[in-house]
């Protein structure tokens, strides 16, 4: 930090013109971003419905595995009449003039009865895309509607649904709440600040650094679009991080540099004591937060690393941004900040030796043993139903009903069937031994088979691949959509059958199309739980353990942010899962937690929780390294931090609640998991069980074993004391 500073001061200029830059450079990527992100994802390469896909892209062609359907309508004319069969053909000759259509299959050039509604007033058009990925397949819906709505057909109207039209749609949606909740969580956390500090000048400017840390990271993400896939999750966790981590690091350092004024420093001392303090906080902070989003590239899907990487460059210009810019814009501002009124500490409550929060941990402190129960009783009531979590997939029930990926859905369920949206497809691959005919009869025994499941309407056989191959597909046509509970069943079924008849003719299955896609995306996210935790949780507490020289408090910090965590998932179970107060929240209950979310709030949660984890403990830390015992450093300390903490709480609360009023269910799950997770974390966390837990452990918190004599270690967070005065530089101080 002491590097950092001399440079920072001693090229302001420099600095804030490269600021300028980069924010005048990434303003204009930043606004293209939701142009480009998507909202699905491309089968996991290494899961079995990806080795299907693979088998689909080798017998088809680019964009194989990938099926559009459109729905064509009439409110005349029935499909027997010419005038429906010329419009439905002039709805496929205008898609095949669109770049990136292969083929388009329907019942006047197949002959398949089964493209014709049950009404015998509507007609299925299957499209077949030439597209390199689900991505590419998901972009083409746009230019689909538009070639269609092109078309003069007065009695027929065209709706595109499908898996990719579905996930288009939601894409759409959840940019559109993005804006809505930045619409209403900005306004509300101007408002906070201006509470929190009673002064304009000093509101604003944890805001400059939050948006200017957004503009920069979705900025970032566009120019990476060409290089992976990036997910509209990503846009959403860019936004929420961003504005979260932006407001509360200038919340630390300037809370700060106006304790400092408020005791007399220089405006220049003042700067300079605050970086090296609470900036060196916010580093700690800062690489807490990204070991939580690194921890996401153990999970075997593109899809996911463009939210880590999203999420570290919100993170790390946040930092950037709160140890360079904002410093250099006290200094500019100086006592101005304070404008209108005098010097103000947010502090000031509690440093007085009979304020609340000095009463509170007092009480606390006395009956430790006591506190400490009550605190895991509660966590433990809330964290209980997480134990029965289980997932639910996003899909067609996110989209409100005017969207046409759903009305096209309406139609297939009444008229067709919903499994058109993404048929499951079976791979059977006969071994060298195997015989042809007897494979063949077995791939047709099967498919009758199939066809008499009730789950399944209708299956489709192509054994008349390339000889070579030796694979044999069926399609099954389900009842039920593909992201449905009843489609994901019938794959688990599907994968868990033993096949004895395939086995004897020597043929191997393999279940794969969208349903499976689905079902394996949520297992590679549930599984990487298992990874992705303890690697989070042992660099986490490595970084602790040597910010705090302590062995102690880095593992508490751990446990209760794993407390902190299930309750935030225990909720979402009751809200989400369970259907707890669903109407008077506004909830159509998906009987499950989207897998994303659940790994996403375990990563951010971690990190951000360890933000105020690292505030408290470094006003412990100094309040001891003052001379005082460990009742009266805990006490003093968590006194000092619990205002500024409650503030910072109240933000990101009010920021990630925002979230909850949009309409996409998972946003939803993800805005009122983090706004839960970081009240409970601000309320019994931070000032309960830390300072129970720290009261009974005594002189062990400062354990070092690397210590000589058993005195705290000066830890890599100075105090505001380590810093003494009149250290600055000529250059610094100019």
């Amino acid at each position: 930090m002491r590097t950092l500073n001399q440079f920072v001061f001693g090229w302001p200029r420099a600095v804030v013109v490269v600021w300028a830059m980069l924010l005048a450079l990434a303003a204009v990527p930043a606004l293209r971003l939701p142009g480009v992100v998507q909202g699905s994802s491309d089968a996991i390469e290494a899961s079995e419905s990806g080795r299907v896909a693979a088998i689909l892209e080798a017998r088809y062609g680019r964009g194989g595995g990938y099926l559009i359907s459109v729905v064509v309508q009439s409110d005349g004319p029935a499909v027997d009449d010419p005038a429906f069969a010329a419009g439905a053909n002039a709805f496929a000759e205008a898609l095949l003039l669109v770049p990136g259509v292969k083929s388009v299959e329907h019942a006047w050039n197949t002959g398949e009865s089964a493209l014709i509604g049950r009404d015998r007033h509507s007609a299925l058009l299957l499209v077949r895309p030439d597209v390199r990925s689900f991505f590419d397949a998901e972009n083409l819906i746009g230019r689909l509607r538009t070639a269609l709505s092109e078309v003069r057909s007065p009695d027929l109207r065209a709706s595109v649904t499908g898996m990719p039209a579905i996930f288009y749609d939601l894409n759409r949606r959840a940019s559109r709440d993005m804006l809505r909740a930045e619409s209403i969580g900005l306004p509300l956390a101007l408002i906070v600040l201006l509470c929190v500090f009673r002064a304009p000048l000093a509101a604003l400017l944890p805001l400059v650094v939050a948006i200017s840390s957004v503009t920069v990271a979705r900025a970032g993400l566009y120019l990476l679009s060409d290089l992976l896939p990036v997910s509209v999750f990503a846009q959403n966790a860019v936004t929420m991080i961003g504005l979260a981590v932006g407001i509360d690091y200038a919340l630390f350092l300037l809370s700060r540099f106006r304790q400092q004024l408020a005791a007399g420093d220089s405006v220049q001392e003042s700067c300079l004591r605050a970086c090296r303090t609470a900036g060196s906080a916010v580093m700690v902070s800062g690489a807490t937060v990204g070991i939580g989003l690194a921890g996401l590239f153990l999970v075997r899907a593109k899809f996911i690393h463009s939210v880590a990487i999203g999420g570290l460059l919100v993170v790390g210009v946040a930092v950037a941004a709160t140890v360079t810019l904002l410093p250099l814009l006290l200094v500019w501002l100086g006592p101005k900040v304070n404008w209108p009124f005098a010097h103000q500490p947010i502090h000031h409550a509690g440093r007085r030796p009979g304020g609340r929060w000095h009463a509170w941990i007092s009480a606390v402190l006395r009956h430790p043993g006591k506190a400490l129960l009550a605190g895991v009783a509660i966590s433990a009531v809330l964290a209980t139903p997480a134990l029965r979590m289980t997932t639910a997939a996003a899909g067609v029930r996110d989209l409100p009903v005017q969207a046409e990926a759903r009305r096209g859905l309406e139609v297939l369920e009444h008229n067709f069937e919903a499994g058109w949206m993404g048929p499951v497809t079976l791979a059977l691959e006969a071994s060298p031994a195997s015989t042809g005919d007897e494979a063949r009869r077995t791939v047709h025994d099967i498919a009758a088979r199939l066809e008499n499941d009730p789950r399944i309407a209708r299956v489709l056989i192509d054994d008349s691949g390339d000889p070579s191959s030796r694979t044999a597909l069926l399609f099954a046509v389900t009842r039920h959509s593909p992201d449905s509970t009843e489609s994901l069943r019938l794959v688990r079924a599907l994968r868990a059958d033993p096949w004895p008849t395939a086995t004897r003719a020597g043929l191997t299955v393999k279940v794969g199309g969208a349903a499976a896609m689905i079902h394996d995306f949520d297992a590679e996210l549930q599984g990487s739980l298992h990874r992705v935790i303890p690697a989070v949780l042992g660099a986490t507490f490595v970084v602790l353990l040597l910010a705090f020289r302590s062995v102690l408090i880095p593992v508490k910090a751990v446990v209760l942010n794993l407390l902190a965590i299930a309750s935030a998932w225990g909720l979402l179970v009751l809200l989400f899962q369970d259907g707890l107060c669903a109407d008077f929240l506004g909830i159509d209950p998906p009987g499950g937690l989207n897998s994303l979310v659940m790994l996403m709030l375990f990563t951010i949660l971690f990190g951000i929780s360890m933000d105020y984890e690292v505030l408290l403990l470094q006003q412990v830390s100094e309040a001891h390294s003052r001379g005082g015992n460990n009742v009266s450093a805990v006490r003093d300390g968590v006194a000092r931090s619990a205002a500024l903490i409650t503030g910072a709480a109240v933000i990101m609360i009010v920021l990630f609640g925002s979230f909850a009023f949009t309409g996409f269910t998972a946003t939803r799950e993800f805005g009122l998991g983090l706004a839960f997770a970081v009240a409970f974390d601000a309320t019994f966390i931070r000032l309960l069980l830390a300072p129970a837990l720290m009261g009974l452990a005594g002189a062990a918190n400062w354990w070092w074993p690397f210590a000589r004599n058993q005195k705290p270690v000066r830890s890599l967070l100075p105090s505001a004391a380590s810093v003494p005065r009149g250290s600055l530089t000529r250059r610094e101080a100019n």
